[in-house]
C-alpha cells in the first residue's frame, strides 16, 4: 500500500461490516475535495456545496448505520460526547437565545460540524479493524486533490494572474499536508514519493501565493515531529541511533526544497521581489504605523471586544455563531490607505468566522467555546501520544501515523493567531477524521495485548521443579 511500509506484525479481525464501512468512508472523505471558496461568498456556502454536503451526510448515514455500537468505545466516545453537546450548545444560544438568522449559523458553523462527522466515521471504520495506514490514503489524496483544483480554480475563475495571485489558491488542505510532511520526514522509516509530492505542492502553493502564514505550519509540524521522534525513543518504539537515519531525508528534503524555489523564481521571476516586500517592506509605498495585516487582526479583536463590553454576559456565551460583528473605526484610516473605500468589515452586517481561532470563537461562544476548543486541541494531542505509549512495546509499521494527530494539531494552533483554519470546511473535516483514525491505535494495543496472552497461553513456562 502507498502508506504501508511493510506487513502488519498484528493482524486485528476485520468486521462483518468492514468493507461497506471503508466504502462510505472514502465517499465521506472525498466529499468536499473539490470544495473552493467563490468570489461572492461571506463565509457562506453555494450550490455545489450543497451538492458536497448531500454526499457527506449520506455517507454519514451509511458509516453510523452500520457501525454505530463502535460509538461507545473510549477514548473516542468521550470526544464524541462532547463537542456533539458542545455544537447542541451552539445551536441553542445562536438560534433560540442570539436571533441569529438560522441561514447564517449554518453556514459558518458547518467546518465545525464537518469536525464532528469526522470524528464519528473515522471512529468508526477505526474499529472494523482496517488498519491505520490504509485509512489515511484518502485524506492524503482528497488533501492533494484539493490543493491542486485551489490553483486551477483561483487561476480561471479568480480573475488573478501570476504577477498578482494571492490567497485565491490557497487550500486549507495545506495545514494537513504541513503535518503529514513533517511525520514523513522524521517519524516514516523510509523515504517515499509521497513525501515529495506533498512538500512540491505546498513549496509552490506557498511561493506563488506569497503568504506567510503558511510558514508556521510547516515550522510547526517539523518541530513537534521531531519531538514526537523523541518522545518515541522514550518508549523504545525509536532508537536514539536512528537519528544518524534522519540526516539523509533532512537533507534530500532540503535540496528539493532549494531546487523548487530556485525553478519557481526562474519560471515567475517577480515572485522573489514580490516575497522581499511582503517579508522586509509591506508597507514601503505607504505611510502605515504597522503591517497592515496585524493592523487588520487588530481591528478585528478590538471590534470584537467592544462588542463584547456592551453587554459583559455574552463573554460566557457570546454573541452566537453566524451574528455580525465590525472592525474597529479607529483603524479604519491606516487600512483604507491600501484597501479600497467600503471593502472592510467595518460596517457591521460582517458574520464569517473571522481571522482567529481564539477571538472568533470567544465573539460566537464565549468562555464556553474558548474552552471548548482548548479541549478539542488538548484530547487530540493526548489521544494522539496515550496511542503511541500503547503500541510502543511492538511499534508496527503504521507507528509513524499515530504522531499525525498531535501533529496536525500543532500546526493548526500555530495559525489559529492570525488565521481561523476553521472558517473552511474542507480542513474541519480532515482535522476531525485525523483525530478519529488515533482510535486504530487503542484497537490495534488490545489486541496486541491478547496476542501476548495468547502466546504465553500455548507456551507455558516450565514449572519449577520440586
Amino acid at each position: 500500500m502507498i502508506l504501508a511500509d511493510r506487513p502488519e506484525t498484528i493482524n486485528v479481525p476485520l468486521s462483518p461490516a468492514a468493507r461497506w464501512i471503508e466504502l462510505f468512508y472514502w465517499i465521506f472523505i472525498f466529499s468536499f475535495a473539490f470544495d473552493y471558496r467563490a468570489a461572492e461568498e461571506s463565509g457562506g456556502s453555494g450550490l455545489a456545496q450543497m451538492g458536497f454536503l448531500a454526499l457527506c451526510m449520506g455517507a454519514t448515514g451509511g458509516i453510523v448505520f452500520l457501525g454505530w455500537q463502535s460509538l461507545l468505545i473510549r477514548p473516542m466516545a468521550w470526544l464524541i460526547a462532547g463537542w456533539g453537546i458542545f455544537l447542541g450548545f451552539l445551536f441553542l444560544n445562536s438560534i433560540l437565545v442570539q436571533s441569529v438568522p438560522f441561514s447564517r449559523f449554518i453556514r459558518v458553523v458547518l467546518p465545525f460540524a464537518l469536525c464532528f462527522f469526522g470524528i464519528i466515521n473515522a471512529h468508526i471504520v477505526s474499529c472494523t479493524g482496517i488498519r491505520l495506514s490504509r485509512l489515511v490514503i484518502p485524506l492524503f489524496f482528497a488533501a492533494i486533490f484539493n490543493v491542486v483544483w485551489r490553483v486551477i480554480y483561483g487561476f480561471l475563475f479568480g480573475g488573478v494572474t501570476l504577477d498578482t495571485v494571492r490567497i485565491e489558491i490557497l487550500s486549507p488542505a495545506l495545514t494537513w499536508l504541513a503535518a503529514f510532511i513533517g511525520c514523513s520526514i522524521f517519524l516514516r522509516s523510509r523515504f517515499h514519493w509521497t513525501l515529495f509530492l506533498a512538500l512540491g505542492l505546498f513549496l509552490t502553493t506557498l511561493l506563488l501565493s506569497v503568504t506567510r502564514g503558511l510558514l508556521f505550519p510547516i515550522f510547526a509540524s517539523c518541530v513537534t515531529a521531531a519531538l514526537a521522534f523523541l518522545h518515541g525513543t522514550r518508549w523504545r518504539a525509536f532508537q536514539i541511533q536512528e537519528l544518524r537515519r534522519l540526516i539523509l531525508p533532512i537533507v534530500a528534503v532540503s535540496l528539493f526544497g532549494i531546487l523548487g524555489i530556485i525553478t519557481v523564481i526562474i519560471a515567475v521571476p517577480s515572485v522573489a521581489e514580490r516575497w522581499q516586500e511582503r517579508l522586509f517592506s509591506p508597507t514601503a509605498d505607504r505611510n502605515m504605523v504597522a503591517d497592515p495585516s496585524f493592523l487588520s487582526r487588530k481591528a478585528e479583536v478590538d471590534g470584537i471586544i467592544e462588542i463584547l463590553n456592551e453587554s459583559p454576559i455574552h463573554y460566557l456565551h457570546g454573541k452566537g455563531v453566524g451574528a455580525s460583528y465590525y472592525w474597529h473605526p479607529k483603524y479604519l484610516p491606516q487600512l483604507y490607505l491600501i484597501y479600497p473605500k467600503g471593502v472592510l468589515a467595518d460596517t457591521g452586517e460582517v458574520w464569517f468566522a473571522g481571522h482567529s481561532i481564539w477571538s472568533y470563537a470567544l465573539f460566537c461562544g464565549g468562555i464556553i467555546a474558548v474552552l471548548a476548543f482548548l479541549g478539542l486541541f488538548i484530547f487530540a494531542i493526548a489521544t494522539s501520544l496515550r496511542a503511541a505509549v500503547a503500541n510502543a512495546a511492538n511499534p508496527g509499521p503504521d507507528y509513524w501515523l499515530l504522531y499525525l494527530g498531535a501533529v496536525t494539531s500543532f500546526a493548526i494552533l500555530s495559525q489559529s493567531l492570525t488565521s481561523n483554519p476553521f472558517d473552511e470546511r474542507l480542513l474541519g473535516l480532515l482535522f476531525g477524521a485525523t483525530i478519529g483514525l488515533t482510535q486504530t491505535g487503542f484497537i490495534r494495543a488490545s489486541w496486541m495485548k491478547n496476542t501476548v496472552v495468547q502466546q504465553d497461553q500455548q507456551n507455558p513456562s516450565t514449572p519449577p521443579s520440586a
